[in-house]
């Protein structure tokens, strides 16, 4: 941890990065020489968090903070304390510990041993904390590095309850900002808010990639079903009430039809071909099948690409386009936003993926990625954005199999 503050600190303490970090020039031997962590630069970038979320409705139930220099050691000196008074606490590993208000609860799931999650690669068991474990210690300073995590804190009280959910919708991306606009003028390109489908599709990380063909083959069931295509049934259970094998997709079509996204979707040939969903839910999509119009937010490079392993999707849903398929013009908005600690540093392609997976938000229906909190996330905007406003939540939909 202790490398990763001193790293922290370097890359967001203001100083001349153009010059310290300058590019190598040809032909210049020095030039090449640079500082280890201005490799790392040329990957980080920083940016305000009142410039993703707003924090006005919050501001009055809890105090907060902003720091623009991560720095433990400056943390300590502007509030006063020192090693004595400051606990840090550290994590053996992911998702180390969670918190439970609830008492009776926790020592439940301590006694019947319950407190374990099933990771990519074994099973971990977490350590179950109550308020009480926190507020025992005698230090000044608790440091618990981060929260992170949708099951991590666990309340109980009605009054905690409803500041968590205040807290949730708080770090919802805000809309009313360049990052927002961009956000606006690509859903808007591809016909409205609610007028297609998404999916959030993970793929670059060893897990995600691991399970790609799985995840893409429930991909294909899930919106196959969605649009009103026939799929085969289900496996069957064993004696668990588990599948006994993967539910499979539909069988590909026989003549799939190509349609290369154009700059203008509103004519043909796209247009005679593929068809937006209503935006209202009382309206069935179940008739469009294959013509609906649907977006795909991934961190893979090339869908699209000769070798790709999600070339197959294209002939489920050939009206699919990607980030990759938008026009560049629709992303102008995102040149005005530049890094807090070089103003020269231009935030715009550190945003791509925020941008992607705020316009998968934006649809009808969006299918996620398995045990991706951040694919979560984006399912937590979709309710927010576009399922509320029609009196419905995640709830209101079971999951396709």
């Amino acid at each position: 941890m202790e490398q990763l503050l001193d790293h922290l600190s370097w890359l967001t303490t203001p100083k001349d990065f153009d010059s310290i970090c300058h590019r190598p020039t040809s032909g210049q031997l020095s030039s090449y020489t640079q500082r280890s962590k201005c490799a790392e630069y040329y990957q980080f970038a920083a940016i305000p968090w009142y410039q993703l979320h707003d924090f006005s409705q919050l501001e009055p139930y809890v105090k907060i903070e902003f720091r623009e220099t991560v720095s433990f050691e400056l943390l300590q000196k502007d509030l006063g304390v020192n090693d004595n008074d400051t606990y840090v606490h550290r994590d053996e590993h992911l998702y180390d510990w969670r918190l439970y208000e609830d008492i009776e609860e926790a020592n439940r799931i301590l006694n019947n041993g319950s407190n374990f999650v099933d990771s990519f690669t074994d099973r971990k068991f977490y350590k179950i904390f109550t308020p009480q474990h926190w507020q025992k210690r005698d230090e000044t300073l608790l440091f618990l590095g981060g929260i992170f995590g949708s099951t991590r804190m666990n309340m109980a009280k009605p009054e905690h309850i409803e500041l968590q959910e205040l807290i949730t919708s708080t770090l919802h991306y805000r809309l009313d900002t360049p990052l927002g606009e961009t956000v606006a003028n690509i859903v808007q390109h591809l016909g409205g808010k609610a007028t297609f489908n998404a999916v959030h599709f993970r793929l670059r990380d060893i897990p995600f990639r691991k399970y790609a063909t799985e995840n893409l083959h429930q991909f294909e069931r899930n919106m196959s079903i969605a649009t009103g295509i026939p799929v085969p049934p289900l496996p069957p259970f064993n004696e668990f009430g588990v599948l006994t094998s993967a539910p499979k997709p539909p069988p590909p079509p026989e003549h799939p039809i190509y349609i290369e996204p154009q700059h203008d979707l509103s004519l043909p040939p796209w247009s005679n071909l593929c068809e937006n969903v209503s935006p209202s839910f009382s309206v069935s999509m179940e008739n469009i099948g294959s013509r609906a119009v649907v977006y795909i937010a991934t961190d893979h490079k090339d869908i699209r690409g000769e070798n790709s392993r999600l070339l197959e999707w294209f002939n489920y849903f050939p009206c699919t386009l990607t980030l990759n398929d938008i026009p560049g013009e629709l992303m102008d908005p995102l040149d005005t936003m530049h890094c807090m600690f070089n103003p020269n540093k231009s935030l715009k392609s550190y945003l791509i993926p925020l941008v992607d997976a705020m316009v998968a938000a934006h649809a009808r229906r969006v299918f996620t990625t398995p045990r991706s909190t951040f694919s979560k996330y984006i399912g937590e905007l979709n309710e927010a954005w576009v399922l509320q406003e029609q009196g419905l939540n995640l709830s209101s939909f079971y999951l396709y199999e």
